[in-house]
Order: structure tokens, then sequence, then C-alpha cells
């Protein structure tokens, strides 16, 4: 009889095994089961840390250029004379922006429009023109305000801000 105990104790471990195996896959298949439907569950974010589309849409006033309130001139090296005046950004939740900007170059008052899509990945913004000659610039949203990077006004990049009411 010692035989059968050796046969039925192998398949004993054998069924323990298979058994532990069995549940390291209904485990894992599980796992991905939970990890695949909260991929699908959708926010308007591209990512999932940081606000939505729908948090950030709004209309922000520009409130700074170079980190110094508007309205602002800034002088270059030739003597050209650059006014901000203002503007504001309205983000809207379909994922498209528009952002204006009033001035003055020398003695050249302007008033412009930009417009266009953003994606938004955690709390930061990428901004594509529909003009697709003017460069892509990214934000970066900062509680009720926006910081603009690299938004070029008469053919200068400048940093701006735009602050909710």
């Amino acid at each position: 009889m010692q035989p059968t105990r050796l046969l039925s104790a192998a398949t004993a471990k054998a069924a323990r095994r298979s058994h532990s195996s069995l549940t390291r896959r209904i485990a894992m298949a599980s796992a991905f089961v939970v990890v695949a439907i909260t991929a699908g569950c959708g926010s308007d974010s591209d990512s999932p840390t940081g606000p939505s589309k729908a948090q950030v849409a709004g209309s922000y006033p520009m409130s700074t250029a170079r980190g110094l309130p508007v309205p602002r001139t800034f002088t270059d090296a030739a003597g050209s004379k650059l006014t901000i005046e203002g503007g504001a950004m309205i983000v809207k939740a379909d994922g498209t922006y528009e952002l204006k900007d009033k001035g003055k170059l020398n003695s050249l008052t302007f008033d412009l429009t930009d417009e266009g899509k953003y994606t938004l990945a955690g709390s930061v913004m990428t901004f594509r023109p529909d003009d697709t000659d003017d460069p892509t610039f990214t934000g970066r949203v900062q509680g009720k305000s926006v910081q603009v990077e690299g938004f070029k006004i008469a053919g200068v990049k400048f940093d701006l801000g735009f602050a909710a009411n």
C-alpha cells in the first residue's frame, strides 16, 4: 500500500499546485479587467491627474506679461516699443480656445485673436493654433489661472498670465 500512498500524495500535491496556479491566473485576469474598466472610464482630461477640460473652461483676463502687470511697455535695443495693453483667454470645454491680445507696436495699434485647439495633460495645456504658420505653445493651469509660455506677439515670445475673476 505504500505505492498507493505515494500516488495519492503526489496527486494531492499536483492538485494543490494546479489550484494555486489557477488562483494566480484568476487573480491576474481580475486585475487586468479592473485596469481595463478603469482606463475606459473617461474624463475630459488627457491625463487622470489634474483638472478636466470642463473644470478649466472659462474666460481669463490677461494679468501679466513676463511676470509684470499689464498694461506694460517693453523697449528693445533698437528703441522699438511694444505695449501690451491687455487681452483675455477663453478656454472652452470642447477643447478649443481663443487668445486675444491688444496693444501698440510703436504707433501701430493692434487687436488680435489667436484661435485653435488645446489638449490637457494633468495641469499642462498644449495650444495648437488653427493658423498652421503660428507655432504651438504651452501653458499651465494653476488654480483659477493659466500661465502661457512662449506666445508670440509682434514676433517676440512672451510668457503671459491669465487669471479668472
